[in-house]
Formats: structure tokens, sequence, C-alpha cells
């Protein structure tokens, strides 16, 4: 059973580290409206985790590892953001004639990609749809099936070599065409 929350802890806490956590995360991520969001994400994780700041050991070691972790996390959604749109800049990069062409040639690509996608066994078809069209990465996979990150590494590594023999296309295609999905 939880005691009670301290709510002048909580606040005591959030007041005293808060500015100096934005700081940090800002410096890791670049971004201030980021770094804002970040280290108020993680001061509500770790409320819901541990209501009560006051059992923590170290709380100021425990806010920055978490805030960095949370930077980390950060960065490399915006790496994978950012490879998303130099796919899809690749696939539209010509004037209007040649970009609908290039609309129409991504358009066929992703429906044979996604009916070789749908003939995958259920598992491997599952961790493709969560990693690619879902955007989630290993870890995340790994915990929304219950499964392993070594089972989703696998997983992933058969499906694309299942649907690369399929299509005979190059696999950074295949990873491209499924960002889209």
């Amino acid at each position: 059973m939880n005691k009670p929350l301290n709510h002048s802890s909580v606040k005591e806490v959030f007041y005293q580290y808060y500015p100096p956590l934005c700081l940090f995360a800002g410096r890791l991520v670049n971004n201030e409206e980021a770094a804002a969001d970040i280290t108020e994400e993680v001061f509500i994780k770790l409320w819901h985790k541990q209501p009560d700041f006051s059992k923590y050991k170290n709380i100021k070691a425990v806010l920055y590892i978490a805030v960095k972790n949370a930077c980390l996390n950060y960065l490399q959604q915006q790496k994978r953001n950012t490879a998303r749109q130099y796919a899809f800049a690749y696939f539209t990069q010509n004037e209007s004639e040649g970009c609908i062409q290039n609309e129409i040639i991504r358009a066929e690509i992703l429906r044979e990609v996604y009916a070789a996608l749908q003939q995958l066994p259920k598992e491997q078809r599952r961790v493709m749809q969560l990693l690619f069209t879902e955007g989630l990465d290993s870890k995340a996979v790994a915990a929304a099936l219950n499964i392993s990150i070594h089972t989703v590494k696998k997983h992933k590594l058969n499906g694309l070599k299942a649907i690369r023999k399929k299509l005979g296309v190059p696999g950074l295609i295949i990873i491209a065409a499924l960002a889209h999905v």
C-alpha cells in the first residue's frame, strides 16, 4: 500500500531540479521546447512510479539519468524521422511530371511490399508492422508483444530477408517503403 502523496516534496524537487534539467536536456537535444517537454515527462513518469520522491536515495542522480535517457530516445526518434523524410524526398525529388511518376512507382512498391508483408508469419508480420508502420523501436516492440529484444531483432532480420527475397530489391528500398506504409 502506497503512503499518501507528499506534494511538498514533489513540488520542492521539481522547483529545485527542473531549471537545471531543462538546461541539461537542451544541451543534449539542441531544442529548448523539446528539452522542457522531455524534462516534464521525466517528472511525470517518476511521479507515477514513485509518488513520494523522498524515497529516492539520490533523486538528483535519478533525474539526470532519466533525462539523459529520455533525450537519447528523443534523438533516436528524430533520426528515424529524418531518415523517413530523406526517403520521401528521394521518391519525390523530380519536377511535377517526374514527381507524379515517382509517386506511382512509390505506390506500386508499397503495394508489393505490403503484399509481401502480409505473407510473413504472424509474429514476424506483427513485429515488422510495429517497427516500420508505427515507428516503435525494438525495445518498445519487445514490451508491447511481451517478447525479448533478441526475438524482435530476429523477426526483423528474417522479415526483411523474406521480403527482399520475394521482391528482389535492396533492403534500403524496403525499409524506406515500409516507413510510409
